[in-house]
């Protein structure tokens, strides 16, 4: 069943085909999928009469993780034949309009599976590079740019036969600090040894790569149909997520194995933890977890299919934005609260959120994993029988795994944005002395025995983080938060000084930031001197009303503007800020 433009539309204007969380382009949704055309020698599963695989895709784009739906923003593939990315963009623009999706032409080596690629939205991504890694066992790459032999403890020698792919991709309307890694990778199925040797030459191969070939810091997705038959026990997925695998050898960012300690090992969305750690399965019934399992759509036994990210992926921890894993806080759609809807991170494998029973086919009866599509164009039960693997060859549609899916943010980084002292004047309210974050410091010539400092930030809600003065003297208090601000008091301050207050570990993100803040008692010119113009200014507010134009000659804060703050004044002449 084919979704006509018409519906398209309309599912913008009602907020389902987009970005339900923020603009086009701030939330991209990336998905893996191993699509089968390579083993059935046929795209029929995409060009045939029900076009099985663009309605899926079309039916990602209208499903809820957590609260937002939107439109697929990259598609990785695997099983390709040398057809089958011009057929799926051609399918995709019939639907969303000519232009709007294309295929990266990088090629892609193997030796058989059939090999991998990437589509991608116009409209939201762009390639920024794209290259195939080399084949083989030689292919453990050095901080001097050789490559030696894989480790591998089985005595396997077959090494990688399906070049993983990487491509460096940058979200429309961003720069360079936004862009994010993809590495798209088939690793070796049931040919390989029985403890993995070829997919862990695989592992070993992205890893190196991530950590020599690209830039400290680098924001990266591991992605892909990895064959993972023997679960989280697999040498493979414990050399992606930095663990220590079965030969002894330590894959964590800080081991000696690496000649740096940039951020590449991974972190698994499924791990049910926030942060997120590593996940535990066996690909066994003893598992009771069949909400991970993406293989296979007509028998669910498996999960094969993977998409972990690493530390800068992830706000807890990173400071500096850029593309991050999405988190997800609610699940409106997901009434039953299945397991999948536990995640903290908007993540999942379409189609499958536990309800389906371990063997059983994605069209179960009970497989409530779409229940948002209940009325959409394609609805729950279209999109179930299009995952589905039917028939074979010129006449088969479906693929054998699930599509995983997964939402990521644009973030800006958290910063501090603007700082304030703001005292209360009795009887009138509350007003602020603006201190600049940068050049001059503002002056506090307020007379007070604890100062407010309102600290706003670039985002909320700002929770937790400490407080302290590192230039000056005076003590800071116990911080209290409210939106995006955060509330410092100080006491002891002495007066004619600036002091420097310093914040740290602002939600566990932001490592620090300063502000200077100028105390001098009756300097209401702010110029850094009291002074004949100061008393001046006093006097001629003397008897008006307290206002946020004449707050600063409320020396006193007792609400009026008298003899008592031009007398307060007086007594200060001839102090100053050093």
């Amino acid at each position: 069943m084919k979704l006509q433009r018409s519906w398209v539309m309309v599912a913008t204007v009602l907020g389902l085909g987009v970005c339900a969380g923020g603009a086009l382009g701030t939330t991209l949704r990336v998905v893996s999928y191993n699509i089968d055309c390579a083993d059935q020698g046929s795209d029929n599963n995409i060009t045939g009469a029900t076009h099985s695989l663009p309605t899926v895709i079309q039916g990602i784009g209208l499903h809820h993780i957590g609260s937002n739906a939107q439109q697929v923003d990259a598609l990785t593939v695997e099983e390709l034949t040398s057809t089958t990315l011009a057929n799926f963009v051609t399918q995709l623009n019939n639907t969303y309009g000519a232009g709007t999706y294309s295929y990266d032409t990088t090629p892609d080596p193997n030796s058989g599976g059939g090999p991998d690629g990437l589509i991608y939205n116009t409209h939201t991504v762009q390639v920024v590079s794209a290259r195939a890694l080399p084949l083989g066992q030689t292919v453990l790459l050095q901080s001097n740019g050789t490559y030696t032999m894989a480790h591998s403890p089985g005595g396997g020698v077959n090494g990688v036969v399906r070049a993983p792919l990487v491509y460096q991709l940058r979200p429309i309307g961003y720069g360079s600090s936004d862009d994010f890694y993809l590495y798209v990778s088939h690793a070796r199925s049931t040919s390989d040894d029985s403890v993995g040797d070829a997919r862990y030459a695989e592992a070993q191969e992205v890893r190196s790569d991530a950590k020599y070939n690209l830039p400290a810091g680098a924001h990266l997705i591991y992605a892909g149909d990895w064959n993972l038959f023997n679960g989280s026990g697999e040498n493979a997925y414990k050399c992606l997520t930095g663990q220590t695998t079965s030969d002894g050898l330590n894959w964590s960012d800080s081991s000696a194995i690496w000649a740096n300690s940039n951020p590449t090992q991974a972190y698994d969305p499924t791990s049910k933890t926030n942060p997120p750690t590593t996940t535990v399965w066996a690909n066994v019934a003893g598992d009771n977890a069949n909400y991970l399992y993406g293989d296979s759509t007509d028998s669910l036994t498996s999960r094969l299919d993977i998409q972990l990210v690493n530390g800068p992926m992830l706000g807890v921890y990173n400071s500096q934005g850029g593309v991050q894993l999405a988190p997800d806080t609610s699940d409106p759609f997901d009434t039953s609260n299945f397991p999948s809807a536990k995640y903290p991170y908007a993540f999942e494998s379409v189609g499958n959120n536990g309800t389906t029973p371990r063997s059983g086919l994605v069209t179960n009866s009970s497989n409530h994993s779409l229940d948002d599509l209940t009325s959409t164009v394609p609805n729950a039960a279209t999109v179930y029988a299009d995952l589905l693997e039917t028939g074979s060859g010129n006449t088969f549609t479906g693929s054998d795994h699930y599509p995983i899916v997964g939402d990521y943010n644009v973030v800006a980084a958290l910063q501090l944005v603007s700082a304030v002292s703001r005292l209360t004047h009795a009887g009138v309210g509350d007003f602020d002395v603006s201190m600049p974050l940068s050049g001059t410091a503002g002056v506090e010539d307020r007379l007070s025995s604890t100062y407010n400092i309102v600290l706003t930030f670039s985002s909320s809600p700002i929770t937790s983080g400490t407080a302290m003065v590192t230039t000056g003297t005076g003590v800071a208090g116990t911080p209290t938060f409210s939106g995006n601000t955060m509330t410092v008091p100080l006491t002891g301050i002495s007066n004619a000084q600036t002091v420097t207050l310093t914040v740290s570990n602002v939600n566990g993100l932001l490592p620090s930031a300063s502000v200077n803040l100028g105390f001098l008692i009756g300097d209401t010119t702010a110029d850094g001197s009291v002074n004949a113009g100061d008393i001046g200014q006093t006097k001629s507010q003397s008897g008006n009303a307290v206002t946020a134009a004449n707050f600063r000659e409320d020396v006193n804060l007792d609400g009026s503007i008298n003899a008592g703050d031009i007398g307060l004044v007086k007594s200060k002449s001839g102090t100053g800020l050093p």
